[in-house]
């Protein structure tokens, strides 16, 4: 398989670096491409802004597929529930949902003041969801022939590919969730210098069983909290399962885009 790493920040168009003509000329046609993130634990071998990063790389590798420029990335969301982060860990660095909201409707509405029309939000921390949902909301509201797309790296992954991997892993999909074998793997051929790996060794986290549940309880019960954060179990990732991942969320992402936004291959 041909590796499909993170292109370089040089070919990139950063909304940093432009000049203020270069964004003037580009504001009314081009995507403005948002990363969203998280800083909060994502058990012991991976970084806290994991989620960061894969928003990051999939907004890099979005713009070298389909151009536009991407904005400074907006590193800290809500915080996640704690059952779906396996209990509570040191290292959740949040904010309120009213800031958060403002924050990212103010980045959307100041970006649509010049003009900007097309807007892609890649988001990869779930608690985020709701809130960018509100604010997209408000600024199509206000900015009628605005268009905003948020997506994240599972929304677009296919279901037949999770089911696939899951069978020829044998780590079923109740069992892959936050920290866990994909989401450990996209990390490990993202940023594999910020990965511990070796922290893995012997983890537990299947194993120990904890008690599950749909809905949320505070504070959360000892029985339904795993070990390490990871949920609940990452024994089978790799990068080079995080590269198999990474090419079809981003294969299947830059079609979502061109179907939302009637943007044709070759145009």
């Amino acid at each position: 398989m041909t590796a499909h790493p993170t292109p370089p920040t040089e070919a990139l168009m950063l909304l940093g670096d432009m000049t203020w003509p270069d964004f003037q000329r580009r504001a009314h046609t081009d995507y403005a491409i948002v990363p969203i993130g998280a800083v909060e634990p994502h058990g012991p071998h991976l970084p806290l802004a994991s989620d960061t990063m894969i928003s990051e790389h999939f907004a890099a590798r979005l713009a070298h597929d389909i151009g536009g420029f991407i904005t400074p990335s907006i590193g800290y969301g809500i915080a996640t529930e704690p059952y779906r982060l396996g209990g509570t860990f040191p290292g959740v660095i949040s904010v309120s949902g009213t800031t958060f909201m403002n924050l990212v409707g103010d980045v959307l509405t100041s970006l649509a003041d010049h003009g900007v029309r097309r807007f892609v939000v890649v988001n990869s921390a779930i608690d985020n969801t709701g809130f960018l949902c509100e604010a997209a909301r408000m600024l199509t509201e206000r900015v009628p022939d605005a268009r905003v797309v948020i997506v994240a790296w599972w929304d677009v992954v296919g279901e037949q590919f999770r089911d696939d991997l899951a069978t020829e892993t044998g780590v079923a999909r109740r069992d892959d969730h936050h920290a866990a074998m994909v989401e450990s793997s996209l990390v490990m051929h993202i940023a594999p210098g910020a990965v511990q790996p070796d922290k893995l060794a012997g983890e537990t986290g299947a194993a120990s069983q904890p008690r599950r549940m749909r809905y949320h309880v505070y504070p959360l019960p000892p029985e339904a909290t795993t070990e390490t954060g990871i949920v609940y179990t990452a024994e089978q990732a790799s990068a080079h399962l995080g590269e198999r991942v990474a090419d079809q969320v981003a294969r299947q992402l830059e079609d979502a885009i061109r179907l939302e936004f009637n943007d044709p291959r070759g145009q």
